[in-house]
């Protein structure tokens, strides 16, 4: 007899990014300004909630601007505002997903003794952390901020239409991140960003078209007015990055359907919500002709091994 519990069944699952910006570098007042707009989209029926990289308690932008020792006491206070999986703040995060019955997926910095890590993080409706995916290799200039990330959150997660995963900023373009995904069937993916449209318009809809699923680009935003609030004992070259530019991310986030279609979004140089009822039906119609995660990639031939941190050598 056919199993009459099936993703079809459950229908549509809305999915709401919201694009904010941080109070940059103030981890509970962004947390706060988050929970505001969550509950209006959850008030519009939203389930699954997501937002962009780091966004708590922001993305190290003062990279760009010293490279030099005068680091060093903005990335204290980075540290200090970045989040423990143990504490108050993420505890917080887990009584808010309870409380509403929602998945959280975003964008935290996660310190670990001296050591902060870009980590996007998902939490179950039923308020416990499903998962943590620290990036595997921080780009660039986020070198100086971010340690080396780990297999250990390469993982899906039930939802009621079938999987879902995330990943960070351009770890979306590694090929085998993306399988260790692909074979775990997955149906929905959230990428998390800091915020532009011009590095997330293109590979969005790569992703979707990829995978045959549904491709969420969560992003924030940035404007040199968010950072304002700071000193100069906080950031000793405050004038210098305040005189930089004043758009430092523009957003863009938006839903594309597995057919690549844009359902959602772009949502540009604004916070606001950007929403979409996703269903299990879509992708599986989409995968007849390509399954990544099935029958298209032969996995009587070919085989991804995700090393943990203990078989990778890490404590």
């Amino acid at each position: 007899m056919t199993d009459r519990v099936t993703p079809f069944a459950a229908g549509a699952m809305r999915l709401a990014v919201l694009q904010i910006a941080p109070v940059w570098l103030d981890a509970w007042a962004t947390w706060d300004k988050l929970k505001s707009m969550a509950r209006d989209a959850i008030s519009d029926g939203a389930e699954v909630l997501c937002w962009g990289e780091s966004l708590v308690p922001g993305y190290p932008n003062w990279t760009t601007v010293d490279d030099t020792d005068r680091q060093q006491p903005v990335y204290a206070r980075y540290w200090d505002n970045a989040v423990t999986l143990d504490g108050a703040l993420v505890a917080d995060m887990c009584d808010f997903a309870k409380t509403h019955s929602v998945m959280l997926i975003g964008g935290v910095a996660e310190r670990g003794s001296g050591s902060v890590y870009c980590t996007v993080l998902t939490i179950g409706p039923d308020g416990s952390i499903l998962g943590r995916h620290r990036k595997l290799k921080p780009t660039w200039r986020e070198r100086l901020v971010w340690a080396d990330g780990d297999g250990l959150g390469l993982k899906v997660h039930d939802t009621k239409i079938g999987k879902i995963g995330a990943l960070n900023c351009w770890e979306n373009w590694l090929p085998l991140a993306r399988a260790a995904l692909h074979q775990q069937a997955e149906f929905v993916h959230v990428a998390v960003w800091p915020g532009s449209d011009a590095l997330v318009k293109d590979v969005t809809r790569f992703i979707a078209l990829e995978g045959r699923l549904w491709s969420v680009a969560a992003c924030g935003l940035l404007r040199s007015s968010d950072m304002a609030h700071l000193t100069e004992e906080d950031v000793p070259f405050r004038q210098e990055l305040l005189g930089l530019k004043e758009i430092w991310q523009n957003g863009g986030s938006r839903i594309i359907s597995p057919s690549g279609k844009v359902v959602a979004g772009p949502l540009l140089d604004a916070e606001g919500i950007v929403a979409a009822d996703l269903t299990a039906r879509d992708v599986v119609a989409a995968r007849q002709n390509l399954d990544s995660s099935g029958h298209y990639s032969r996995p009587d031939v070919l085989q991804l091994h995700v090393r943990s941190p203990n078989e990778a050598g890490v404590a």
